[in-house]
C-alpha cells in the first residue's frame, strides 16, 4: 500500500463521525487539546502560564502596558507594575467583589462591578460621575433683591479637571417685600468635588445663571444681588449613570448593561446620562454589548441583536441570531474591522454592517465552561481569541480547545487564576495531543501499520497512541526528535491488526512542538476481515 500524509489540519470537528475526519482540503481532529492551528494548517502546542505574583484570589485584569494594569483582589481595586520587580497600589475598595468591567478613553480608565463604579486619571481616583444635588434648602436674609419669584439651584464642581456634574430641580424663593436676599444651605462635601456653583434666576425668570462657585464644606452662601450673574447654566440636567457591566463607547458614549437594561450616556458627558431616557430594556437580561463602528451587538440570553446608529435614535434594529451570549466575552479582532463574542454556538464574528458568522457551529457540538472573559492573542506569527475552553484561530477559524486552563480573567498578556497573577505567554509545560479519529489508510482490508513518520520539531520524543479496537490502546515513542522540523519516526507493533485504527499523538514531558504531517505506511493483509 501507498503512504498515507494526513494533515493538513483543520481543527476540531466533534460533528462529523471519527472515521469522516479526512476531507479533500484536509484533516479534522476528533479532539485538539491544548494545542493552536496555526495558519499553515500545523498542530502547536499552547502557550504555557507563568507565575508573575503568587495571590489568593485574584480577578477582573485589564492590562494597560506590556507591564502595567489593574486588578481586583478581595473587593479591593489594586494598580500594578511587574517591572522590575511586582509592586501594585491599593486605589479603591470596593463594597462587592464581583467581577469588574473596564473601559479606557481619552486617558481615562472607566471601571464598574454593577454596584460600585469609578474611573482612574493618572493614577488618581474619581467617581465616574459626580452626584446631582437634591434641591437646595433656602432661607431669607437681607439684601437687594426685590419682590418677586427667584429659582436657586446647585451643582458640584471640579476646579482642576473641570469637570460639572448635574444640576439639581430649583427651588423657588418667594419675596413679598424689596431689600431682601437668599440665604443657600450648600449641600455636603462628595468625592471628585472641589466647589459647588450656585445658580440663580433674575426676578421671575424662567433661566437660571451662575451666580458664586464656593469651596466645598461652606456651610451657606448669601444671594444678595442677581447684578453680576451672566453665564447661562447648562441646558440639560445630567445624572450619574448607574454602575453596569459590559462597559463600551459609542459614538462619544460611554454605554453599558445592567440586568435587562442597557444604558447610555451623554455625548461626550461619559458618566453621565439623561435619567428619563436614556436606556433600552430588553426581555432578558443582557450578556453581550459590543460596538462595530455603525451600531451595537447586544446578545441577551436568548437572542442577538444589531441596533444601527446613535443608542438614542436607533435607526434600524435587526436579529442576526436566533440565539445569545455568554455573559461579558466580548472582544474586537486586532486587525480587521470584527467584533466577537462567545454565543451559545461558540464564537460569532460580527461586522460594521450588522453582518454575522457563527464560527463555530457547523463543525462543534460547544459545551462552554462558562468563563466571562475572553483575550485576544498577535504572537507566534498568527491571531487567535481564547474564551469558555476553546481557541479559535481568528484568519482561518480553526479551533481547538484549552484543558486544565483555569483563568479567572484575562486581559492582554495577562491573566488571572486563583492563587496569582500570569503571564499566558510563557513557556511551561503543557500536556497536549490531538486525536486523529480512526483511520482505515483508504482500503477495508485488515492492516498493519509498521510505521509512522510525524514531520514535527519537538524539544522532547513524540508518542503515538494506536487502537485497534475501542477497548486497548498501545503507546509507541519516537525514535528521536529535534527543536528543528524534522521527521521523527515512530515504530508501531508489528502485530497489530484492524481495518481501522484510533490515532492520537501526545507530547511528552509537556514539551513545546509544532505537528506538520502524520504519514503512515500501512500494510494490508489481503483479508477484507
Amino acid at each position: 500500500m501507498e503512504t498515507k500524509q494526513i494533515g493538513g489540519f483543520l481543527g476540531l470537528n466533534n460533528r462529523l463521525p471519527d472515521t469522516a475526519l479526512n476531507t479533500e482540503n484536509g484533516t479534522w481532529l476528533k479532539e485538539a487539546v491544548n494545542v493552536d492551528i496555526d495558519n499553515a494548517g500545523r498542530v502547536r502546542s499552547r502557550d504555557g502560564l507563568t507565575l508573575i505574583q503568587a495571590m489568593t484570589g485574584a480577578h477582573s485584569v485589564f492590562a494597560t502596558s506590556a507591564t502595567t494594569g489593574y486588578l481586583v483582589r478581595a473587593s479591593v481595586l489594586y494598580s500594578f507594575t511587574t517591572s522590575p520587580s511586582y509592586s501594585e497600589v491599593l486605589l479603591k475598595i470596593l463594597t462587592v467583589n464581583t467581577a469588574v468591567h473596564y473601559q479606557g478613553y481619552n486617558g481615562s480608565l472607566y471601571y464598574s462591578n454593577g454596584t460600585d463604579s469609578g474611573r482612574v486619571e493618572a493614577g488618581i481616583w474619581f467617581p465616574w460621575a459626580l452626584p446631582t444635588p437634591d434641591a437646595p434648602t433656602t432661607a431669607t436674609t437681607s439684601g437687594g433683591l426685590h419682590v418677586g419669584g427667584y429659582q436657586v439651584a446647585v451643582r458640584y464642581y471640579n476646579s482642576v479637571t473641570g469637570e460639572a456634574g448635574g444640576i439639581s430641580a430649583s427651588t423657588v424663593h418667594e419675596f413679598t417685600a424689596d431689600s431682601q436676599g437668599i440665604r443657600v444651605t450648600i449641600p455636603a462635601a462628595t468625592s471628585g468635588a472641589t466647589h459647588v456653583q450656585v445658580f440663580v434666576s433674575r426676578q421671575n425668570g424662567s433661566e437660571i445663571y451662575l451666580h458664586s462657585s464656593v469651596s466645598t464644606g461652606t456651610s451657606v452662601l448669601d444671594i444678595v444681588s442677581t447684578d453680576a450673574t451672566t453665564t447661562t447654566a447648562d441646558p440639560y440636567f445630567a445624572s450619574p449613570m448607574p454602575a453596569c457591566s459590559n462597559l463600551f463607547v459609542h459614538m462619544g458614549r460611554l454605554c453599558g448593561t445592567s440586568g435587562s437594561r442597557l444604558y447610555y450616556g451623554l455625548a461626550y458627558r461619559f458618566g453621565y446620562y439623561e435619567a428619563s431616557d436614556g436606556y433600552i430594556d430588553f426581555e432578558g437580561d443582557v450578556q453581550v454589548a459590543v460596538p462595530n463602528q455603525f451600531g451595537v451587538y447586544v446578545a441577551t440570553e436568548t437572542n442577538t441583536y444589531w441596533f444601527l446608529g446613535d443608542l438614542s435614535k436607533v435607526e434600524r434594529i435587526a436579529d442576526p441570531l436566533p440565539y445569545g451570549g455568554q455573559f461579558g466575552t466580548a472582544f474586537r479582532l486586532p486587525h480587521k474591522k470584527l467584533v466577537g463574542w462567545f454565543g451559545a454556538n461558540g464564537f460569532v464574528l460580527g461586522d460594521e454592517q450588522g453582518q454575522v458568522t457563527a464560527m463555530m457551529q457547523e463543525a462543534v457540538d460547544v459545551t462552554p465552561d462558562n468563563g466571562g472573559w475572553s483575550a485576544t492573542f498577535s504572537n507566534r506569527g498568527y491571531r487567535r481569541v481564547v474564551s469558555n475552553g476553546y481557541c479559535m484561530n481568528l484568519e482561518t477559524g480553526a479551533v481547538s480547545t484549552y484543558a486544565d486552563y483555569a483563568v479567572t480573567s484575562a486581559s492582554g498578556g495577562f491573566g488571572t487564576k486563583a492563587d496569582g497573577l500570569y503571564s499566558l505567554t510563557g513557556a511551561q509545560p503543557v500536556d497536549a495531543h490531538i486525536d486523529l479519529g480512526k483511520q482505515n489508510f483508504g482500503v477495508e482490508n485488515l492492516k498493519r501499520t509498521p510505521a509512522c513518520y510525524l514531520g514535527v520539531s519537538s524539544e522532547t520524543p513524540m508518542e503515538l497512541r494506536v487502537s485497534p479496537s475501542d477497548d486497548e490502546t498501545y503507546e509507541y515513542t519516537a525514535r528521536s526528535y529535534n527543536t528543528d522540523t524534522r521527521i521523527q519516526r515512530v515504530d508501531i507493533g508489528r502485530g497489530l491488526r484492524s481495518s481501522w485504527f484510533g490515532l492520537s499523538i501526545h507530547n511528552t514531558e509537556g514539551s513545546d512542538f509544532t505537528l506538520a504531517s502524520v504519514s503512515f505506511a500501512p500494510v494490508a493483509s489481503g483479508r477484507r476481515i
